[in-house]
């Protein structure tokens, strides 16, 4: 799977045709009907980071892992795991 944040900090996912923008699923609609777009501004979505699995998932005792190459990204209700990823926002380095 593909997906981008945008510079505004939206999270698309990138299909065959299209970017598609992907909507939250807890927000309640606006009074106007319009839906608000899955983003960096939600408290649950998380920074991406990068894909590890078990080297032995057999093994209970091995919590060895490896990178996968994958950049995973925690969300509300799951976390996506891309193959391919791209984060536009800017780097800032204001003091919270």
């Amino acid at each position: 799977m593909k997906g981008k944040i945008d510079k505004y900090g939206h999270l698309y996912i990138i299909r065959v045709r299209a970017e598609i923008a992907q909507f939250c699923p807890l927000h309640d609609n606006d009074l106007d009907g319009r839906l608000h777009v899955c983003g960096d501004w939600c408290p649950l979505f998380g920074e991406p980071y990068p894909h590890t699995e078990r080297r032995n998932p057999f093994n209970a005792l091995d919590l060895s892992t490896e990178l996968t190459g994958k950049t995973a990204l925690s969300l509300c209700h799951t976390t996506l795991i891309f193959d391919e990823f791209t984060d536009e926002r800017e780097e800032t380095n204001e003091n919270i």
